[in-house]
């Protein structure tokens, strides 16, 4: 940030017009409310087709969904479509888990994260509707499926399921398409394509489903244009009067209709989206390579004030996105997040530098509006401007946790990997956190869930018991007092992690075809190419590609702790197995001076120090050979991913004391690839070293590097380019991923001692960024404990 133009924050916030500075405030001054208006809609609907096939089912769901769900405009936004018909209002998805919700009905206001209001008639509308649900929910059903040891393993965190209970999401359709051709154009294929097929009854349904689907969203839009028309003929304000029959007159017209111009563009998109996260509740719903597809909306718009005031309507939309997950979800996930992430950067399919003038209006709006929605990410490769780059760092500065920042010279040649051509690999884009997919031809299936390496390192030495709970586990390798050597115990580890993971996958599969099953997304996949050749839904295997990745969590404790084992157990032989065991068994209470040691006598990841960084990667690969045997339902890859979202906080009661040192209930190492906290001692340039040992290019589901710096570094002279440099020498470097969060602990406790002041403060957890005081205490502390870089080198 130039030393000449040093703004705060709070200042960036200011410079946005009084209409966006409203609606901001009355997004944050207002408490996301559950409503029951989709739970009585889409029970009326399945009760009314209960005897036709699932497809079908879905489709006139999603219509008379959208037919008859409250709506409503705000007062002065200029982008309109919502969830419900009030403003932070969260409808409920039965059909995938409706249980939680009644179990915590009077407590969600309640909670310490992530609160919801219930009105009490609301209340007693889901309590007489949800029983109703009960045995034939995705979850219910799966949970009748899955081996009893299964179901156990998932309940003591060695993994977690996360599509149990929860639509699946993490998907980029083509947008593009849609706004270049319109729906009449879409729904005119599909008819085509039904007529045209008489002797497949499975694909005609298919496509009876699929235009009840685009016709629906029309619908939703032509509500919109007659409820803006309506309160136009009611104002008395001339300019708003205009504001809502121009509204009026873009909603009858997209997404039916090609956009003809930026406004019409967004609005059109805006249904589009919303329309998925109305169908499913799975989140990461995510917008692909945003400036490059309305690049050429934007040039053409004559009123450029106007546009970026439009796009920072939008910005506030995806803020108003969200979703009710259960109490103990709410910590892994806490903050309100939706992951709906925006592509920025990067190369055209020829090589060349795609940065155009909507990626500076989005950088900037994302500074401006300063929401924690949407996600921003940023692409980097060789031929980026050095100004660019730049300037996405100085937008980094403003302190949101945003854009984070993406190696093209690493995750092209991994989507090679993953089978894409050149052409579509260089138009990768990013979904949720960190992950990547092709907008439009790909079903990533990313929600394949969390393995806790540190949880099986711990059912390792208890030989398959878990200490926290209990449970006496089938798979056995041996008690650790066995073992004459540390390689003995090393393949002991590796071969509860095969089992684990086998075991994971297993169930995976399993609900990758309930899915498929019982809440096929036909509105998704009429905007994902192949599925209408295909005549089935993207998660039937109707899109061109098809994967699963799971996230590893926890690398980093796993390889201090393995160090530790190895050091002090077999090389020095200062440490016995029982010794170890007893400490780990008391949470190192009395065992303060063996604790000492192996904080400060034992190589720690994230210092450059090849004797614990070469048993990270030993683990690393290990997972890269072993996901290289499994395939999905649709016929795809599994891919690892090493990175924990903020399950690293969930499993924090869920493993005991570890040999890294850490005690039951400290959290375990954020992020992916992260040091744990506080451990990095050498600087920054020793933790990037650590991390680019974990080859980049046998983690094809990607990464995740999380840095804290304080925020006086970017205004002193000189100090962003050492940061570019920095940053770019870890790219070159072949890093494939990092985010910075640009905050100081001071602030952060500020913060804590008085939320109300601080209401619009935003921070990185994981892939995402939110509202920090609407996170609960242990999450908030795991951001404030990450080690504070001072400086640039």
């Amino acid at each position: 940030m130039n030393s000449q133009n040093n703004k705060t924050r709070w200042e960036k916030m200011n410079e946005v017009s009084e209409r966006i500075k409203q609606l901001r405030d009355n997004f944050i001054d207002t408490i996301p409310e559950i409503t029951a208006d989709r739970v009585r809609l889409i029970t009326e609907s399945y009760r009314l087709n209960q005897h036709v096939p699932y497809c079908l089912k879905r489709a006139r769901m999603f219509s008379h969904l959208l037919e008859n769900m409250d709506i409503y405009i705000q007062p002065g936004e200029l982008i309109v479509g919502s969830m419900t018909g009030k403003l932070r209002g969260v409808p409920v998805f039965p059909e995938y888990d409706a249980s939680f919700i009644l179990k915590e009905l009077d407590s969600f206001y309640d909670r310490s994260a992530d609160r919801f209001y219930v009105e009490e008639e609301t209340k007693a509308e889901l309590r007489s509707i949800l029983p109703q649900w009960m045995n034939i929910s995705l979850s219910d059903i799966a949970k009748q499926k899955i081996p009893p040891e299964s179901l156990q393993a998932a309940t003591d965190c060695v993994f977690i399921l996360t599509a149990l209970g929860s639509g699946v999401g993490h998907v980029i359709v083509d947008y593009e398409y849609v706004l270049q051709h319109g729906m009449k154009s879409h729904i005119r294929n599909l008819e085509r394509l039904c007529s045209n097929t008489s002797n497949n009854q499975e694909k005609k349904e298919y496509y009876e489903a699929s235009i009840t689907t685009c016709q629906a969203i029309v619908k939703l839009a032509c509500r919109y244009a007659e409820l803006a028309q309506e309160m136009s003929e009611s104002e008395p304000d001339k300019n708003i009067k205009a504001e809502l029959i121009k509204i009026a007159n873009i909603c009858r017209k997209v997404p039916y209709e090609p956009a003809g111009d930026f406004h019409e563009a967004l609005q059109s998109l805006w249904f589009l989206h919303l329309g998925i996260q109305l169908e499913g509740n799975g989140h990461s719903i995510s917008l692909g390579r945003f400036d490059q597809y309305l690049n050429s909306y934007y040039v053409t718009f004559d009123d450029k004030a106007l546009a970026e005031e439009l796009i920072h309507c939008l910005w506030l939309k995806f803020s108003e996105i969200n979703k009710i997950r259960d109490e103990v979800s709410s910590v892994a996930f806490g903050g309100y997040p939706m992951f709906q992430n925006i592509t920025l950067g990067g190369q055209t399919a020829k090589g060349t530098s795609a940065v155009n003038e909507l990626t500076s209006l989005c950088l900037e709006a994302t500074a401006k509006v300063g929401m924690h929605q949407p996600s921003i990410s940023f692409r980097w490769f060789l031929g980026c401007s050095e100004k660019h780059f730049q300037h996405a760092l100085e937008i980094a500065a403003y302190g949101t946790g945003m854009p984070a920042f993406f190696n093209d010279e690493v995750l092209v040649p991994n989507m090679l990997q993953a089978g894409y051509s050149l052409e579509q690999a260089r138009n990768y884009a990013i979904v949720g956190c960190t992950e990547t997919s092709v907008g439009g031809i790909s079903e990533p299936w990313l929600t394949g869930g969390f393995i806790n390496l540190l949880k099986i390192l711990e059912l390792t030495i208890n030989n398959g018991c878990d200490p926290i709970s209990g449970d006496v586990f089938s798979m056995k390798t041996g008690d650790v007092e066995s073992f004459s050597c540390f390689e003995e115990f090393f393949n002991a580890y590796l071969m509860q992690l095969a089992h684990y993971l086998s075991v994971h996958v297993e169930c995976n599969n399993m609900l990758d075809i309930l899915h498929g099953e019982l809440t096929p997304n036909i509105f998704v996949s009429t905007m994902i190419q192949d599925c209408q050749q295909q005549g089935r839904s993207s998660m039937q295997g109707g899109a061109r590609f098809n994967s699963t990745t799971i996230n590893a969590v926890g690398i980093a404790n796993v390889a201090d702790s393995l160090a530790v084992i190895k050091k002090l157990v077999y090389e020095d032989r200062k440490l016995s197995w029982t010794e170890l065991k007893q400490a780990l068994l008391d949470n190192f209470e009395n065992h303060e001076a063996l604790r000492q040691t192996i904080l400060n006598h034992v190589p720690k990841y994230g210092n450059d120090e090849a004797y614990v960084d070469l048993l990270a990667q030993q683990v690393h690969e290990f997972l890269y050979e072993e996901f290289k045997k499994y395939k999905n339902p649709r016929g795809g890859r599994y891919f690892n991913a090493l990175y924990s979202i903020a399950c690293h906080v969930l499993f924090a009661d869920r493993v005991g004391a570890t040999p890294d040192g850490r005690k039951k209930g400290m959290v375990l190492a954020d992020g992916g690839v992260s040091c744990s906290q506080g451990r990095d001692i050498k600087g920054p340039t020793a933790m990037l070293n650590s991390v680019v040992k974990l080859d980049p290019y046998k983690a094809i589901g990607s990464t995740l590097l999380n840095m804290k710096f304080h925020p006086d570094i970017f205004f002193k002279s000189n100090n962003l380019n050492k940061i570019s440099a920095l940053l770019k020498s870890y790219f070159m470097m072949k890093g494939q991923h990092i985010q910075l969060n640009v905050v100081d602990v001071q602030t952060l406790r500020e913060a804590q001692k008085n939320p109300e002041k601080y209401a619009s403060l935003v921070v990185r957890v994981a892939g995402f960024s939110v509202l920090f005081t609407t996170i609960n205490a242990q999450l908030q502390e795991d951001i404030i404990l990450r080690t504070e870089n001072c400086s640039g080198g």
